[in-house]
């Protein structure tokens, strides 16, 4: 059966929190599942974010997050598409694509705008699915950070 896309509500966090807590662990990044399942919730119910998740014979196998913002220079909605995560066992199978895809109708169905990701330098994998999805290497930008952890 092909992956189907729903968007989440912030009840149904529980449903896909192993899948959020995998791609933290990705990254190296390790937080208490509750502390997850709060945060996530809340975005999502101050619509903050908007959550899409494939499943694959009823079990969730990926997500894409994205948080909401707007652009100055556009005069239009802006997305962040922070967090895209396939399981390993659903990898290769079009689950990003489809996510990714979502994402975009998504933005259009709102009144357009643009999605921003940022990935890896080394995520080979990641970088051709995103051009796939027609997304660009920016080039006319730097990206800077600050923490206010760390000043």
């Amino acid at each position: 059966m092909p992956a189907s896309i729903a968007i989440a509500t912030p009840e149904s966090v529980a449903d896909w929190l192993p899948l959020f807590t995998a791609y933290l662990g990705f990254y190296r990044v390790s937080h208490p599942a509750e502390a997850c399942q709060e945060y996530l919730s809340e975005r999502l119910r101050r619509r903050q974010a908007v959550a899409f998740i494939a499943r694959e014979d009823e079990q969730p196998r990926g997500f894409a997050l994205l948080y909401t913002g707007f652009s100055s220079l556009t005069l239009k909605p802006c997305w962040v598409l922070h967090d895209l995560y396939v399981a390993p066992e659903a990898r290769g199978k079009g689950i990003g694509e489809l996510l990714i895809q979502r994402c975009q109708q998504y933005a259009r169905d709102l009144g357009g705008g643009e999605i921003m990701l940022q990935t890896a330098h080394d995520n080979q994998t990641a970088q051709q699915l995103y051009e796939r999805a027609g997304f660009t290497l920016d080039r006319d930008f730097r990206v800077y950070y600050w923490n206010s952890e760390h000043p």
